[in-house]
């Protein structure tokens, strides 16, 4: 697998394993090298997501309409439950 794949690209290739996973022809060995795949490929969507969690920033207006930036809070629990 390709480390540099994007989250889009990551993500198709997830969507073809799922796919090729569902047809019932394929052997046993061809089923575990796919989940294999899919399981590196779901763990570089997570590497992903969590680079993009550290970066996005939440824009606050002040009361002067001042706009800066802030770290985006997020609910870890709120998270983890969908």
């Amino acid at each position: 697998m390709n480390e540099e794949l994007d989250f889009e690209a990551t993500m198709a290739e997830l969507e073809r394993i799922v796919s090729a996973l569902d047809r019932e022809e394929l052997d046993l060995d061809e089923a575990l090298r796919l989940f294999e795949d899919g399981v590196r490929h779901v763990r570089r969507a997570n590497e992903l997501l969590d680079a993009a969690r550290g970066r996005i920033e939440e824009l606050i207006e002040t009361s002067s309409g001042e706009i800066r930036t802030a770290d985006l809070e997020i609910d870890e629990e709120a998270s983890e439950d969908d």
